[in-house]
């Protein structure tokens, strides 16, 4: 009796998931194309160097302070606020070689750091001795979207280094 009541439920499940695999529709409309991203591993999106003009800026507490906002990250979602990572690096380039230093990064007197959540990076730009600095201007960063899946998958990958990011998730400048 038992092996009977088994045979037909696996015969009844069977014949459910045969059904409801067929396709009998249309294919749908092709989706919005997504932002310019760096190919790479699938769980993490490194963009492409995105650079700040000096209208980006805006000045608080008497230009000691200055913000910039990046909006339209569509790839920091709240699963990744809350249990990935954002890496961002700005970029140096003396005697034509380029490095990328992460962030928050200080040079001289002027300390540069952001924060993010869902679909944003906020940069800051502020003084360490608290006098007024001028516009930052044009700096050119690169931001990392690393998922928790990502993150655990490459436990030992020290993510405030650039190159070590770049080996980790084979991204491609």
């Amino acid at each position: 009796m038992k092996k009977t009541i088994f045979k037909t439920a696996v015969i009844l499940l069977t014949a459910i998931i045969t059904i409801s695999c067929s396709k009998d529709g249309a294919t749908g409309p092709a989706g919005e194309q997504g932002a310019p991203g760096i190919n790479g591993n699938a769980n993490v999106v490194g963009y492409l160097p995105i650079s700040t003009i000096s209208s980006n800026w805006t000045s608080i507490n008497s230009g000691t302070v200055w913000i910039a906002n990046l909006t339209g990250a569509t790839s920091i979602t709240q699963n990744v606020v809350d249990y990935g990572i954002v890496s961002v690096f700005r970029k140096y380039t003396s005697n034509g070689v380029t490095e990328w230093s992460p962030l928050p990064d200080t040079n001289g007197n002027i300390n540069i750091s952001f924060n993010y959540g869902v679909g944003y990076i906020t940069f800051y730009t502020q003084s360490t001795n608290f006098a007024a600095i001028s516009n930052p201007g044009a700096i050119t960063f690169r931001y990392v979207v690393i998922t928790p899946s990502n993150k655990m998958a490459n436990p030992n990958t020290n993510w405030k280094d650039y190159n070590q990011v770049k080996e980790a998730l084979h991204l491609k400048d």
